[in-house]
């Protein structure tokens, strides 16, 4: 019998990641640099203007698209059926059940984003769930990001 305290050894092991400092590097060279580190089973899998996520790479048959058809399929033999007797329409919320699996996924995210501030650096943001690799892997690399302190910026603002 499985101890209930003790974590399976299938799921992936998590904690709780953030963290947030200011540098002086351009936000799209900070996403860049990460997005192009190679690190075993992360993988990118969201990219914007000013923000990356990242989650565990693996190969997945059964996603959204999939479940859409299988409840459109449903909706569709339902809707068929209920022409046999209009009684058998109760069975329409039985179209839920293929997103069942995907609500109850919970693979870890990460979100890094890194925004242009007002005083002329970059916000770098990290937020959400991460493995002790990727944990080590983000904890490296923001340690090597020039810190922009308030002694660093000058005069203030620049327009």
């Amino acid at each position: 019998m499985a101890n209930p305290m003790r974590p399976s050894l299938t799921r992936l092991r998590t904690r709780a990641y953030q963290f947030s400092l200011r540098t002086g590097k351009p936000p799209d060279d900070v996403l860049g640099e990460f997005a192009a580190r190679r690190m075993p089973g992360i993988a990118v899998a969201e990219r914007g203007p000013n923000y990356l996520v990242l989650r565990p790479q693996q190969r997945r048959r059964y996603g959204g698209d999939v479940a859409v058809l299988l409840g459109l399929a449903i909706v569709l033999a339902v809707l068929i059926l209920t022409a046999v007797t209009p009684i058998l329409i109760i069975l329409l919320p039985l179209a839920l059940l293929p997103a069942v699996p995907l609500l109850l996924d919970n693979r870890p995210d990460l979100a890094i984003s890194a925004v242009a501030d007002d005083l002329g650096g970059t916000r770098v943001t990290v937020h959400g769930q991460a493995s002790s690799e990727l944990a080590a892997a983000l904890d490296a690399y923001l340690g090597s990001l020039p810190r922009l302190t308030l002694e660093n910026l000058g005069s203030g603002p620049q327009g």
